[in-house]
C-alpha cells in the first residue's frame, strides 16, 4: 500500500541519497550533493509548495521509497515533481500509482481545474508514466538552464459537478 507523509527534517540524510542514485540525478539534479545544501533547499519554507515522502507499506513495515512535492501555480493550476528515489521500486508500476493517488489528493484538498508536469524531453519513462495516468503533452517549453521541458496537463474532474 502507498500513502504519502509531510517530509521532515529527518528524512534530509535520505533525500541526498536518493538525488546522489544515478536514476535519479539523471533527470533531477539541483546541485544538492551536501547534507547542508539538501537542508538549504528542501527546509524552506516556501508556502506555495507541499513536499512528501511516498511510504510503501507491507508485511515488513513501511519503507520511504520516494519524493513528492506539488506547487500552487494559480487557483486553478497545480504543478507537480517526483521521483522514486529507491532504484529496486522503478519499472514496477509504483511511479504510476503513487502519481495516481497523489492527484487524488491533490483534487480533494485543492479542487484545481488542472495539474501541470514538466519532464525533460528525453525521459521517456516518466512521460510514458504520466501518460499511463492521463497527462497529455501541450508544449515545449526553455527552462531557465537552457534545456527543454516537456509540459504535461491532467484535466481535473470537477468535485462539484452533478
Amino acid at each position: 500500500m502507498l500513502s504519502f507523509r509531510p517530509l521532515r527534517v529527518t528524512d534530509f540524510p535520505l533525500l541526498l541519497t536518493w538525488l546522489s542514485n544515478d536514476h535519479v540525478k539523471q533527470w533531477w539534479n539541483d546541485g544538492d550533493d551536501t547534507l547542508e545544501k539538501v537542508a538549504l533547499h528542501y527546509g524552506g519554507k516556501e508556502p506555495d509548495i507541499a513536499r512528501f515522502i511516498l511510504v510503501e507499506s507491507g508485511e515488513e513495515g513501511e519503507s520511504p521509497i520516494g519524493y513528492f512535492q506539488y506547487y500552487v501555480v494559480s487557483k486553478e493550476v497545480i504543478g507537480i515533481d517526483q521521483y522514486i528515489g529507491e532504484a529496486d521500486r522503478i519499472n514496477q508500476g509504483v511511479g504510476t500509482a503513487a502519481i495516481r493517488l497523489f492527484l487524488e489528493m491533490i483534487i480533494t484538498k485543492h479542487e484545481p481545474q488542472q495539474i501541470i508536469i514538466d519532464p525533460h524531453p528525453e525521459n521517456q519513462r516518466a512521460i510514458r508514466c504520466y501518460e499511463k495516468v492521463g497527462f497529455v503533452y501541450y508544449a515545449t517549453e526553455l527552462t531557465s538552464n537552457g534545456g527543454g521541458a516537456y509540459m504535461m496537463k491532467f484535466d481535473c474532474p470537477q468535485m462539484n459537478d452533478s
